[in-house]
């Protein structure tokens, strides 16, 4: 028999070799990956020249905040040093113990006189002591008949620093109304010197005052008298004053001395500072006329 496994062979022809498909596939991975390899490499630069290159915006510049302002430096705190009596413990002796003070001036309480009518003299040294100051008002009436003419005499006494020691009001046969109460004029002396230290737990003796009646009263330091003289009943005296008496205190008013403490501020000044300015007018606007009344 014919070999025909060396025919078919022989009838096949000579050409090139064929590549195998894997192999392309192979090639195609690892250029891919080479081209990759090279594009991402140093943080995408080739990539971001490439796309350039061709007119491609794939990564656009990158906007920025711009950076915070930085915080203005806080101002360093004050400082001071307070004084060692501050921090004190209170004494026992002096801690339970009330003492009244003045709370107005003596140069005031005369403007505060003179502003309701009675026509004192200025806050000035006393001409017998430079140290002591005051102010005075005297008047004295016609004398009528056999009477005693009626006659004021007003003083408020204090030192150099302002600060009232006493007053003193002494009246002779007094004019009074047909119920024999105090003449109003009069009476708005007592008015004046009982509401200006604004002490107001002394209730009885304005009205002890109208009626002509003896009144003693005493608290916390402060000592108010009205009294009809013995000798001459026409005679009334009153004494106002603030002075220290018992053992606690005096130890009270030794301890809050201004020597001490700092001074406390003038109730006028804080009432005068609290109250708005006055609107300005024009130069050729004229005010009102004050009547005497609303001055009084």
């Amino acid at each position: 028999m014919p070999d025909n496994s060396s025919s078919a062979y022989a009838k096949q022809p000579v050409g090139k070799p064929r590549v195998p498909v894997v192999f392309w596939l192979l090639l195609t991975i690892s250029l891919s990956l080479v081209m990759g390899t090279v594009l991402l490499s140093n943080d995408m630069k080739h990539l971001k020249t490439v796309s350039h290159y061709f007119g491609f915006d794939l990564f656009p510049p990158e906007v920025r905040p711009p950076p915070p302002k930085a915080l203005p430096r806080p101002t360093p705190p004050a400082t001071f040093m307070l004084p060692l009596h501050v921090i004190e413990p209170p004494m026992v002796q002096t801690a339970s113990t009330f003492l009244r003070t003045w709370r107005i001036s003596g140069a005031a309480m005369c403007a505060a006189l003179r502003d309701a009518g009675i026509e004192t003299s200025d806050w000035a040294a006393a001409s017998f002591n430079a140290d002591t100051f005051e102010c005075f008002f005297e008047r004295s009436g016609k004398r009528e008949k056999d009477q005693l003419p009626s006659s004021i005499f007003v003083i408020v006494r204090g030192d150099a620093a302002g600060t009232i020691n006493n007053m003193r009001v002494k009246i002779i046969n007094p004019e009074t109304d047909e119920n024999g109460q105090l003449d109003p004029g009069i009476l708005r002396i007592f008015e004046i010197m009982l509401r200006q230290p604004q002490w107001l737990d002394f209730h009885e003796t304005l009205n002890a005052i109208k009626s002509l009646k003896d009144i003693k009263e005493d608290g916390f330091g402060a000592s108010i008298g009205f009294t009809r003289e013995v000798l001459n009943p026409g005679n009334y005296n009153f004494t106002l004053s603030l002075d220290a008496t018992s053992g606690p205190q005096k130890s009270t008013r030794n301890y809050f001395s201004g020597r001490r403490w700092l001074p406390l501020p003038d109730p006028a000044v804080e009432i005068d500072s609290a109250q708005p300015e006055s609107v300005s007018k024009p130069p050729h606007t004229e005010a009102p006329a004050e009547s005497q009344e609303h001055r009084h």
